[in-house]
């Protein structure tokens, strides 16, 4: 099972496909967990001068 699995890995394809998917579920995370911050929503410290 490792071998077979191993063998079909090595593929070039099958590489570029799975770190692509891997990297854009990396970055839809990153997205997620910065709109969920509240960036825009933060209050600024000198709103009141």
């Amino acid at each position: 099972m490792t071998a077979r699995f191993l063998t079909w890995w090595h593929k070039p394809v099958v590489q570029f496909i799975g770190r692509t998917l891997l990297y854009a579920i990396i970055i839809m995370i990153l997205v997620y967990l910065y709109s969920y911050r509240g960036v825009t929503n933060s209050r600024f410290i000198y709103n009141e001068f």
